[in-house]
């Protein structure tokens, strides 16, 4: 709901507040008395739901007379140089006159039509609020939109600037939300880290100065993830904040130890120079932000929201299949009698989906060639692989396969074709990574070539599934087209947004599944095309613990796609099959190893691990999630639960991180404590089975359950440094 009411303005989500107030701006010298009737807006209040009639106009902040010191500090949504806020810009403006000073007033605000937004965007908008502020001088409009979602208290910002003026203008920063927050005592939460160890949570507890958390190559990346929390450290509420965005972002945070704290994010300024000519306008991505009393408030309006705004209807609530993948199993070593070797024993181990990784296409044969020759390879699949998927769909399974179009080898037909289609400039060599380039996604030729030879391909092969990888980032930021070099990162991540806007569009039924080397580009904006992403190359179960649980507080169990494999890692030691299950079952789920090497007995567990998968897949993949013990605060122990909207059953996963981890009890939370529950511990083949037994909900919660140390396991002797866990069901009788 948004109101109108004398000088605020109220969005009412569905349990919060944000207000914003019109304020005269004060000047004291009578010099700018040109200004005497000018106005500019504040965020006054965001917090639990309150109503206009609480709210009285604020006093305005006088600076001290004759200081230096005479800047404002009120609460502004947009601040820029020459405003006199000695604050981070979140708008930076070269002008017409070779200055960088704006000054943004309050002309007007208005419900309106949700705009469009080129790219990602949030899916069924309520109502969207325009604020629209002007600097007259330079004739620049700067436009506010704040969304709002009839079942979510996720609010929506992004920003557009209109240049009105004759002259061309240069955006040098343009973030799509500044937000301040009334404290000065603050934890910042970032999900942070590097190939095989992608979004472990850090806190850092800031006083004064200026954070960042930001990426500068091209992708959301590996490295920090553009989702943040903030806990004011005074109430204990938690502000969060994501961008719908894939390419480089930035999230910053100033803290005025004698003020308040100012929250920035956005598109990342690092070579960042948009031009706008006259009447041409630039809109920012979509931030989205919003504030909880606890853990696992944050967890259910992030996962909420993106499953009901961001992913695409289609596969929103859809059970994910359980798929294979090819790729440990034969890596580039594939033909269509070992794949068909493999298919049989997916199927007979109930298996749904089944994956061709990297090599099927021609002259594929090692890390060094053909990325970019879309082809399959006559040698390896003489009939035609779209011959071997249909093969493969006769056995009872569904078919799909990789592809890495955002990326070129040297050593290709498409290169020795098209050079120009790769980043590479004429005055200096090309840095290669994993013995490839970036493909030059600013040229519509090249956006045009994908999507010719994706569609003949997808045409030909029909598969159900998609694994769409980006195994490099950006070095060379040249493009034989021309784009200019400030607005390179900006255009590349929307010529991919392009092309897969296109094939989704064109193929709404294929499920596609989003990978950069793992988890390196797992973000918003990738998530309204791809409903799921490949969450890290590392498989190892105390990898895993951690990176799923950094990833479930910011992002949807059902777009985590999360394998059991050979539980391979050179710095960590291995879990059982039955662990690596408990702990990669939440997720889209699947396997990745030769599993013709696996005997009859490990064949048995994993049958036996799918008819459980399938019976609770719908519980697992889109029940509510509650954090219990997080990882990060004990990292001797992990514990969470999956529940249903009526209460009326639930999964507990529960995980001693070290054989030295202390027995304890184990309970759930948020149970319906008068209910009685059926309680069910997933039959392992490596512990004594658990007869079934009956609790009240009250017990369940309060008391727990008593299970013993959890390396009590037939295998610890074989595993004696693993993750052990549990999987316990639950259900109302």
């Amino acid at each position: 709901m948004i109101e109108f009411r004398d000088n605020f303005i109220h969005l009412a989500s569905k349990d919060y507040s944000l207000i914003f107030e019109i304020k005269n701006y004060y000047f004291e010298d009578p010099f700018y008395s040109k200004e005497a009737n000018k106005k500019y807006v504040i965020q006054r209040y965001f917090g639990p739901k309150i109503e206009l009639d609480d709210m009285k106009p604020s006093k305005t902040i006088l600076p001290p007379r004759g200081s230096c010191n005479d800047y404002n500090k009120d609460y502004l949504i947009s601040s820029t140089f020459g405003i006199g806020n000695n604050n981070e810009p979140s708008i930076i403006i070269l002008n017409s006159d070779n200055s960088y000073t704006n000054r943004f007033f309050f002309w007007s605000a208005k419900k309106v039509n949700n705009p469009d937004i080129k790219g990602p965007h949030t899916r069924k908008i309520f109502e969207t609020l325009d604020i629209v502020e002007l600097d007259e001088e330079s004739n620049i409009e700067l436009h506010h939109y704040y969304s709002l979602c009839e079942d979510s208290n996720i609010f929506i910002c992004k920003k557009e600037i209109i240049n009105k003026g004759k002259d061309d203008i240069q955006i040098r920063r343009i973030m799509s939300l500044e937000f301040p927050i009334l404290s000065h005592n603050l934890k910042i939460s970032t999900y942070d880290g590097e190939w095989l160890k992608e979004r472990y949570r850090h806190d850092l507890t800031i006083y004064n100065g200026v954070f960042i958390n930001q990426s500068l190559i091209g992708t959301s990346s590996h490295k920090h993830n553009p989702f943040i929390e903030i806990t004011d450290l005074n109430t204990n509420l938690i502000y969060f904040f994501n961008l719908i965005y894939s390419g480089n972002h930035k999230e910053m945070v100033e803290v005025n130890p004698l003020s308040h704290s100012s929250v920035f994010i956005g598109i990342n300024d690092f070579a960042f120079d948009y031009t706008l000519k006259q009447n041409e306008s630039f809109m920012t991505p979509e931030s989205i932000f919003s504030v909880a009393k606890n853990e696992n408030e944050v967890i259910y309006e992030n996962h909420k929201f993106i499953l009901n705004h961001i992913v695409n209807p289609l596969f929103a609530y859809k059970d994910r299949p359980i798929l294979f993948n090819s790729w440990e199993g034969s890596v580039f070593n594939i033909n269509e009698n070992n794949l068909l070797e493999m298919a049989d024993l997916c199927k007979d181990a109930g298996i749904e989906l089944f994956v061709i990784d990297d090599g099927w296409f021609k002259n594929r044969v090692n890390e060094y060639k053909a990325i970019g020759d879309w082809e399959v390879d006559p040698i390896k699949f003489p009939l035609g692989l779209s011959a071997t998927a249909e093969k493969i769909r006769q056995k009872g399974l569904k078919f799909g396969f990789w592809v890495e179009p955002e990326n070129i080898s040297p050593d290709s037909d498409l290169f020795r074709l098209h050079p120009e289609y790769a980043l590479i400039s004429n005055k200096r060599h090309p840095l290669e990574k994993r013995h490839q380039y970036s493909i030059d996604m600013t040229n519509p030729n090249v956006v045009n070539h994908l999507f010719n030879c994706l569609s003949k391909l997808f045409d030909e092969i029909h598969p159900d599934y998609v694994k769409w990888d980006y195994n490099r980032f950006i070095t060379d930021m040249y493009s034989i087209s021309g784009v200019k070099a400030g607005e390179f990162f900006y255009k590349y991540i929307n010529g991919t947004y392009d092309l897969l806007d296109r094939l989704t569009n064109k193929y709404p039924d294929i499920l596609f599944e989003g990978c950069s080397s793992g988890g390196g580009r797992f973000d918003l904006g990738l998530t309204y095309f791809m409903p799921q992403h490949w969450g890290s190359d590392n498989s190892n179960s105390f990898s895993r613990i951690k990176i799923s649980t950094g990833t479930f507080i910011g992002y949807p169990i059902s777009t985590f796609g999360a394998h059991v494999s050979k539980d391979i890692c050179d710095e960590n030691p291995i879990s059982s099959l039955e662990d690596r299950f408990n702990i990669n079952a939440f997720g889209a789920f699947g396997y990745e190893f030769d599993i013709r090497e696996f005997n009859q007995s490990d064949l048995d567990i994993i049958k036996s691990q799918n008819e459980y998968y399938k019976r609770h897949r719908h519980l697992i993949q889109y029940g509510e999630l509650k954090m219990i013990i997080n990882n990060f605060d004990d990292p001797r122990y992990s514990s969470f639960e999956v529940i249903n909207n009526d209460k009326s059953e639930a999964i507990l996963f529960v995980s001693e991180i070290s054989i030295k981890s202390p027995k304890r009890s184990w309970r759930f939370i948020d149970l319906d404590a008068d209910a009685t529950y059926c309680v069910e511990v997933r039959k392992q083949a490596n512990i004594d089975e658990i007869d079934n037994c009956l609790r009240s909900g009250k017990d369940l919660m309060e008391i727990g359950l008593d299970l013993g140390k959890l390396s009590n396991t037939k295998d610890c002797n074989y595993y004696p440094n693993g993750i052990f866990s549990r999987l316990i069901y639950i259900r109302k009788v």
